[in-house]
């Protein structure tokens, strides 16, 4: 399993969806039988947990029905996206109008010159919205840094680093303090909390790691390289010309996440096929102590354990800051519009393109971004929203808005969108640090051969 197919019942209805969605170049059929608009969207957000689904569902619904117009979605899983599916459709002439992703899987699109420029638009949203996501724009120029324009998707929600999160009952009963001994401030002190966890807490291991191909490059180990190496610890280099998989400082924390399992014996014998989502759910049921995952875990969690949040008995804490100044990297949740297909006139485009703008105006309006962190579990893009969440019970008592506050200062590094990134991050990567993690090849060799076969099958 892919680490963003969460939900079965999400992804096979997203299968149908794309299947049974597209009726012209665009996805959409133009207007619906009482003469209003229809316009095609390619879903995304709602396959990240069930509060997700429950949010986009009933967000869409209320925008057809305040608006008088039909939103002609395609409900998408992950793989849908990074499996080819979407980019599949579209060279074959069926296009969205409007569509949400994840940035890093997106440059696919980009690329081709599918997807319009947030520059040729950002004048016709509104503005108050604007000055309050600024500060987000600025930071995500750092994705598309190898592209033309700065900036070509409007960050709804940012994913930052990868917290920690933990069972406090477990570090009681182990003789911890969850205030003083949580988050590990480095990783020698991971490693002797993890170990008292384990031996004198009531869960069976102190630390879940997890192997699986969709997820061990891209959460924990991602999140160790940059904070230590900056752009050195990225993916890619700063300009995109080279990857850094075998440098000194991948090299050095994929040993150490490894060592995790092989030599410190901290987690159980799922580790090599486990998700992040599998770790958690782990925790849920107490096997587990501490894991080191994805902010979107708070929206697996409050589909599974929401009273564990609301007591503070799942707490979340930010990772440490490494010698580069920061607690890690970042990728966004995103929406963005696409440009008009060569058979459909600029009239009809425009037409269900002010749709779009104002569902983009909607998602970006203080009402939804204030459930951003509650359903889609990211960080909201609008800032001004961020100081009425601290009176929410359940963000505060797991420790979730402020773990996302402290680990976004000093952020300054993006997921790259660059067109190769299914392949850099997980294709060719991550089979090879699945085998790592199952001490079937070294660390070193599993970064040596990543970096070699995408140097030799991609382009950069």
């Amino acid at each position: 399993m892919h680490r963003r197919q969460f939900l079965q019942a999400a992804a096979v209805g997203g299968t149908a969806g794309l299947a049974g969605c597209i009726g012209g170049s665009d996805g959409s059929s133009g207007s619906n039988s009482s003469g209003s608009t229809t316009v095609g969207y390619w879903e995304y957000f709602h396959s990240q947990s069930e509060v997700a689904k429950t949010l986009m569902e009933s967000s869409v619904e209320e925008f057809q029905n305040s608006n008088d117009v039909q939103l002609q979605m395609n409900w998408a899983s992950w793989n849908d996206i990074n499996g080819g599916k979407w980019k599949n459709n579209i060279q074959n002439g069926n296009r969205p109008v409007i569509y949400d992703s994840t940035n890093s899987l997106d440059g696919q699109f980009i690329e081709p010159g599918w997807v319009k420029p947030v520059s040729e638009y950002k004048d016709r949203l509104n503005e108050e919205a604007l000055q309050n996501i600024e500060w987000a724009f600025e930071m995500t120029k750092s994705c598309y840094r190898g592209f033309d324009e700065d900036l070509y998707e409007i960050p709804i929600g940012l994913e930052v680093g990868a917290p920690f999160i933990a069972r406090k009952d477990h570090f009681e009963k182990a003789g911890l303090s969850i205030e003083d001994d949580f988050p590990p401030e480095n990783y020698e002190q991971l490693v002797q909390v993890a170990k008292q966890l384990q031996e004198k807490g009531p869960g069976d291991y102190g630390f879940q790691i997890y192997g699986a191909q969709g997820d061990v490059t891209d959460e924990a180990l991602v999140t160790w390289t940059t904070s230590e190496g900056g752009y050195d610890g990225t993916y890619l280099n700063k300009d995109w010309s080279d990857v850094n998989y075998d440098n000194e400082i991948w090299k050095e924390a994929t040993r150490k996440y490894v060592d995790l399992y092989q030599k410190h014996g901290l987690s159980s014998e799922k580790a090599p096929t486990a998700s992040n989502e599998g770790a958690a759910q782990m925790l849920i049921q107490g096997d587990v102590s501490m894991v080191q995952g994805s902010t979107k875990d708070f929206g697996l969690l409050r589909s599974r354990a929401e009273d564990m949040l609301s007591d503070g008995t799942i707490v979340f804490g930010p990772s440490w800051e490494g010698a580069a100044g920061n607690r890690g990297d970042f990728f966004t949740q995103c929406i963005a519009l696409m440009r008009k297909p060569d058979d459909v006139s600029a009239d009809v485009w425009k037409q269900r393109e002010d749709v779009a703008i104002n569902w983009i105006n909607k998602v970006l309006s203080k009402e939804f971004q204030q459930e951003v962190p509650r359903s889609l579990a990211t960080l909201p893009a609008r800032k001004d929203v961020w100081s009425t969440l601290k009176e929410d019970e359940m963000l505060n008592q797991s420790n979730f808005i402020s773990t996302l506050e402290t680990t976004v200062d000093g952020m300054e590094h993006g997921w790259s969108s660059h067109p190769g990134m299914n392949a850099i991050q997980y294709n060719i990567a991550g089979p090879l640090f699945q085998e790592a993690v199952r001490g079937k090849i070294s660390p070193e060799e599993a970064c040596d051969r990543s970096a070699t076969q995408i140097r030799e099958q991609l382009s950069l």
